[in-house]
């Protein structure tokens, strides 16, 4: 269980890291994300013991929400790499990773786990976590756009992203088994490319958007540690741990070392307000594994 939260976190690190390198590299973000998941549905596949296509998952009664969640997964990965590239790594993960709270809530609400004071006290740190982080982002040194213009992204990355994990747990609690995890997440990995290919098709026909070769080679290399973060994350699960424990640790932990790797690798500065955004962060979640 241990081995696989930490793969899951790594992979997750790595992941948001990625956008960094594509605005240094000049990489067309939605592009590279729409190749991230044929990238991901290949490996799923690979992995899966039967294909998609043998179990007819369009028959299955869990197909409405991975269709939901393709959809999703496509929009919030974009407004994840935006913020990234607009207010910093860290930020886009805090605001991404903090959405715990909704899954806790919906457990509480749906599932019957009781509100104690430590949670509580975990979900208003990371509110106010959130927004400090928020307001310490910086802007890209390439664009001349001001931050505070992007203010909202965060607050679309933490709605969506706790949505996303409501659902996955709600998946993991109600449809597995019958159905497997790998045919569940190939399945959602597919869908969010069917739907990123007509987006971007139109986009295409309406020359608001030229193939750039570059952009879908680095989307298919993001597709391996995207994968394997959720294929890790799942199957930590799938070992019968309790998700309202599972989350937080997974959350804090990619919310440290995403951070850590733009302070190594990118040099993003750690000014005064981020660096309490991430000790409340931290305080937050530790609370809620609590």
């Amino acid at each position: 269980m241990v081995s696989d939260l930490l793969l899951s976190v790594l992979f997750s690190s790595i992941t948001v890291s990625f956008f960094k390198l594509f605005e240094l590299k000049n990489v067309k973000t939605f592009q590279a994300i729409v190749m991230n998941y044929i990238s991901c549905g290949v490996i799923g596949s690979l992995f899966a013991k039967q294909t998609i296509f043998e179990v007819h998952v369009w028959e299955m009664p869990w197909y409405g929400f991975a269709v939901g969640l393709g959809f999703l997964f496509i929009s919030i990965f974009f407004c994840i790499g935006l913020t990234a590239q607009k207010l910093g790594v860290s930020v886009s993960m805090v605001a991404a990773k903090l959405s715990v709270v909704i899954p806790v809530l919906i457990a509480l609400v749906f599932h019957g786990e009781q509100l104690t004071m430590l949670r509580a006290g975990g979900i208003v740190l990371s509110l106010l976590a959130v927004y400090l982080m928020s307001r310490s982002g910086q802007a890209s040194s390439n664009s001349s756009t001001n931050s505070s213009n992007f203010i909202w992204l965060p607050l679309v990355v933490f709605a969506g992203s706790g949505s996303i994990d409501a659902l996955l747990n709600h998946l993991n609690r109600t449809y597995i088994p019958p159905s497997t995890a790998d045919q569940i997440v190939t399945t959602v990995f597919l869908n969010a490319f069917v739907l990123g290919v007509i987006f971007l098709g139109y986009q295409l026909f309406t020359k608001k958007e030229t193939l750039n070769s570059k952009s879908l080679v680095w989307g298919l290399l993001l597709g391996v540690p995207n994968y394997f973060s959720m294929y890790f994350l799942l199957k930590t699960l799938g070992d019968h741990q309790q998700a309202s424990v599972v989350f937080p640790i997974n959350n804090i932990g990619i919310v440290l070392m995403s951070s850590l790797l733009a302070f190594v690798l990118f040099k993003e500065q750690l000014n005064r307000l981020k660096i309490i955004g991430l000790v409340l962060a931290t305080m937050a979640i530790v609370l809620m594994a609590l």
